[in-house]
């Protein structure tokens, strides 16, 4: 079980240390709200969470330029509410969850579109993110056999453990972007990982070669 958190980390990226909950760290984008900056608090959260905005709607959506759309979306709306933020939670969860709802219209709405472009989507590799030049061949099909058992869970399930290991939240947090109980999510990731596990492993394996007596025919 660790080898495979320890690749979700490592293909995620660090994980991001909780955020107490009386010491927002994105206070000074309240201030800036406060005193009517808007543009210049939306500046400030799209340099600290423009990236990971991104990779959490990648893994969500599988689709690179969804994911890209969905950042958009994500911002132009913070923007909107920015005045509206009521200080439940920190800034960052409350980001999240904008994204959170923002994926779940994509999914919906691709999901509503042509059926052959559905098959299509169905049927394209997961993105992976391009791999440095000191990755080995091993580490290359360690990334892309977890980001291949992440498409074949739940959209749930997926989120979850995207939440919880790309993105670093808490589950308390992840009950607040989620809409959800802290027990459930909790249950839930625990349910996913061994599943991701017995996946990663099975595409792990070597393929099986043929034996010398049948290469020679016998």
């Amino acid at each position: 079980m660790q080898a495979a958190l320890d690749a979700m980390r490592g293909t995620f990226g660090d994980v991001a240390p909780a955020v107490a909950r009386d010491a927002d760290p994105d206070v000074d984008v309240i201030e800036l709200v406060d005193r009517g900056e808007r543009h210049a608090a939306l500046s400030r959260l799209m340099q600290r969470y423009g990236e990971a905005i991104y990779r959490y709607c990648g893994a969500a959506l599988r689709d690179a330029a969804l994911a890209d759309d969905v950042q958009q979306q994500v911002f132009l709306g913070a923007f909107r509410d920015l005045p509206r933020y009521a200080g439940r939670g920190t800034v960052r969860t409350w980001l999240f969850a904008i994204a959170r709802y923002r994926v779940l219209d994509a999914v919906r709405r691709r999901r509503r579109g042509e059926a052959r472009i559905a098959q299509a989507q169905a049927a394209a590799e997961p993105p992976a993110l391009p791999p440095s030049p000191a990755d080995s061949l091993d580490d290359l099909r360690l990334r892309a056999a977890l980001v291949a058992s992440l498409g074949e869970l739940t959209e749930p399930s997926r989120t979850a453990v995207v939440l919880r290991y790309q993105q670093g939240f808490s589950f308390d947090e992840m009950a607040a972007i989620c809409r959800e109980r802290p027990a459930t999510l909790r249950a839930r990731v625990s349910r996913a990982l061994p599943v991701i596990r017995a996946s990663i492993e099975a595409r792990m394996k070597p393929p099986v070669r043929a034996s010398a007596s049948a290469d020679r025919g016998a």
